[in-house]
């Protein structure tokens, strides 16, 4: 981490309005280096979300195409196991999507108090007073 000389070369003296103008661009790379984190995991999150709701696609419409061989091939007893699996996928396949729905909705909240804070740098401020 750098360190700022908040002293006047020639004087010694403390710069109050140098080391606000500092402090305010740190908290401000502070707070774009954590918008940065946070589009990256939406961005992994949704990557993720999507490579999920494909695997429990694809063994969902495996199972509805085996319970479609079982209904017309007479005598067989796996019916019943494979509309359970199939219920327990379908299950699965809402559960991640309200799960997805729930973590963006976590990053997005974040994503908007830290715009805030942004924002608030930005406006006129105590160091503008002195």
């Amino acid at each position: 981490m750098d360190y700022f000389d908040y002293l006047e070369p020639e004087t010694g003296d403390f710069d109050v309005e140098e080391f606000l103008e500092q402090s305010q661009e740190d908290q401000k790379q502070r707070l774009e280096e954590e918008l940065e984190r946070i589009q990256d995991q939406l961005e992994q999150r949704e990557r993720l979300h999507d490579e999920i709701i494909k695997e429990l696609k694809s063994k969902r419409d495996w199972y509805l195409q085996r319970l479609t061989q079982e209904y017309s091939t007479p005598g067989k007893s796996d019916v019943k196991e494979l509309k359970q699996e199939v219920k327990r996928l379908y299950s699965e396949l809402r559960s991640e999507k309200q799960q997805h729905w729930q973590d963006t909705q976590e990053l997005e909240r974040e994503r908007r108090e830290l715009l805030k804070e942004l924002s608030e740098l930005d406006q006129p401020g105590f160091e503008e007073l002195i």
